[in-house]
């Protein structure tokens, strides 16, 4: 504690003036210097030399929160060495909460305590109660007693008072840095709650798109299935030969296992897409993030009669985010334009965009349908807005969500020629960041 302690402040025997002078200077350096963590101790350690140097059997400081003891440090005179130890449990500090002093209190014997201190245990019989005022916001009181009467001098009162003033902003420290903790905390508790809830919400949206897709995805696994039961009669036909033929049977074996990964990529993809995970953030290649999710919807494009365009630029830098939740915007993205393009006569195509823009990824979908109402381009993106029969109103919404909580932004626009063109911005990564792969897994 930088020379504070029982041993370090020690008075030398010298003039009460002078060691007294001598104590408060390395007091108040000690407190100054000692970080929020040691501030306690440096209390303790204060206590202690003043008790030392004023020649008490006792110094304690408590302060008052509201009707109870918020805080408390003791100083005892031990009768072995003077090696000052901490009260475990004792009536003073609960009486001396209940004193409020306007000013210095000086007592040279017991009848001169003070309302409550007058409950002070018999063996104390004098001491000085210093109320802890000054410019803190702490409400406290300060007490330097002694086992005998005896009269206080000017210089001891003056110390006691000046100790108060230091011990009034040590502690005001503790509670103004315990005060911004308990708000960093709940800031940090908020922040996690909303986390929490925007990726439930978004969950909540896959699940609703997934029963919106059921029947694309279902004939998107029939494939495989169908196929794989194909080849399996196959190969039971070429072994069921007078003369099995091995090598036929060989290949319709060979392609039934590439049918049975093909339908376990679907599974695979689809549980990844609709499963409850927590946030993560990696790099991704927004190139790989798009064929991904346009594998996934391909049969739904195929049965709508829905030409997909793919315009992706060479080179795009990665992205950091989380990958569920970005496909979950460009899959919303996907089935809002296959939607409108498949309500009206004419050109079924959509096309998407990926571009860099300085800092920036910019990915757009485009399509040809009739087009969003020029007040409703905002609207969109209110939650339960929806021109659908059926609609929810929450796909944009969410979107809207998890592209602003990976610090981009989305908006809808008119197509000069036709349709409406949705388009989001992503920072892109660091430089130095890179993908394996081209998609993060």
């Amino acid at each position: 504690m930088g020379g504070i302690g029982v041993h370090g402040i020690r008075a030398e025997r010298r003039s009460e003036p002078s060691r007294l002078a001598d104590l408060l200077q390395r007091i108040s350096s000690a407190l100054i210097r000692a970080p929020h963590e040691r501030l306690p101790g440096a209390i303790e350690s204060a206590l202690s030399g003043l008790g030392d140097a004023l020649g008490a059997d006792l110094a304690l400081v408590v302060t008052r929160g509201g009707s109870r003891i918020a805080q408390q440090h003791f100083w005892e005179r031990s009768h072995q060495n003077g090696v000052s130890r901490p009260l475990a449990s004792d009536p003073l500090p609960a009486i001396l909460a209940e004193l409020h002093p306007g000013k210095t209190l000086v007592c040279s014997n017991r009848k001169q305590f003070p309302g409550a201190a007058a409950e002070l245990p018999a063996q104390l019989a004098s001491g000085i109660f210093v109320p802890l005022h000054d410019d803190a916001d702490v409400d406290g009181n300060l007490a330097v007693l002694a086992l005998a009467p005896r009269s206080w001098s000017a210089e001891a009162i003056d110390a006691a008072e000046r100790v108060a003033d230091m011990l009034s902003a040590g502690l005001d420290r503790m509670a103004t840095r315990s005060t911004l903790t308990k708000e960093q905390d709940a800031r940090l508790h908020a922040e996690a709650e909303t986390r929490t809830l925007r990726d439930q919400l978004a969950h909540s949206g896959r699940v609703s798109m997934l029963g919106e897709l059921a029947a694309s995805l279902a004939h998107e696994l029939n494939q495989p299935l169908t196929a794989i039961y194909t080849n399996a009669q196959a190969a039971h036909r070429f072994l069921d030969r007078k003369r099995p033929a091995l090598d036929e049977a060989r290949g319709a074996l060979h392609d039934l296992g590439q049918d049975c990964r093909r339908a376990g990529d679907v599974l695979g993809r689809i549980r990844q897409m609709f499963r409850r995970h927590e946030t993560e953030r990696v790099p991704l290649s927004v190139g790989a993030l798009i064929e991904h999710m346009l594998r996934l919807l391909h049969e739904d494009a195929v049965s709508r009669g829905v030409t997909v365009v793919l315009d992706v630029a060479p080179g795009l830098p990665p992205v950091n985010g989380d990958r569920v939740q970005l496909e979950q915007v460009v899959m919303n993205l996907l089935v809002n334009a296959f939607d409108a393009v498949t309500a009206v006569d004419g050109p079924r195509e959509v096309k998407v965009r990926a571009r860099a823009r300085g800092e920036l990824v910019d990915v757009a979908v485009l399509d040809t349908g009739k087009g969003i109402a020029r007040g409703d381009l905002e609207r969109v993106f209110e939650p339960f807005f929806t021109r659908k029969p059926n609609g929810m109103g929450m796909g944009l919404a969410i979107s809207r969500t998890i592209v602003e909580a990976h610090g981009g932004r989305i908006a809808a626009r008119h197509r000069a020629e036709r349709g409406t063109m949705f388009e989001l911005s992503l920072p892109a990564a660091p430089a130095a960041v890179s993908t394996k792969g081209g998609l993060a897994l």
